[in-house]
């Protein structure tokens, strides 16, 4: 005769696989963004946040009719900037920078800059003056 598993070892493995699953589908994608358009923006850094997943950076720019509008800028994590050569205290509030984004599809004042893939620079410019 054949012996039945028994149930409690494998209810117990049940969260686990339900959990570790999941995080297979948490990592959202790029879609918010166009990543076809360039678009460089320019101003002073009110906030670098150094985490994970995604660091961000953000910033106060002037639009065409003079407005101040802050941006928010998605970037890549701490380990791929890391890498780069950047730290938590590469930008910091007050910083005057020039950034080259993929920004919103739908307009608002946010955007994506780099790719996300090892080996990608995240393109930005220290204004000296």
């Amino acid at each position: 005769m054949r012996k039945l598993p028994k149930p409690l070892p494998l209810l117990a493995l049940l969260p686990a696989l339900l959990f570790s699953g999941s995080a297979l589908f948490a990592h959202h994608g790029n879609s918010a963004y166009d990543e076809t358009a360039r678009v460089s923006i320019q101003g002073t850094v009110t906030e670098f946040i150094w985490v994970n997943p995604h660091s961000q950076i953000y910033l106060d720019v002037k639009d065409s009719s003079g407005k101040v509008v802050n941006w928010g800028v998605e970037t890549n994590s701490p380990g791929l900037l890391g890498r780069a050569g950047w730290t938590r205290r590469s930008l910091k509030a007050g910083d005057r920078i020039t950034i080259i984004v993929c920004p919103a599809k739908n307009g608002q004042p946010v955007a994506y800059a780099g790719s996300g893939d090892p080996g990608t620079a995240l393109c930005f410019y220290a204004d000296m003056g």
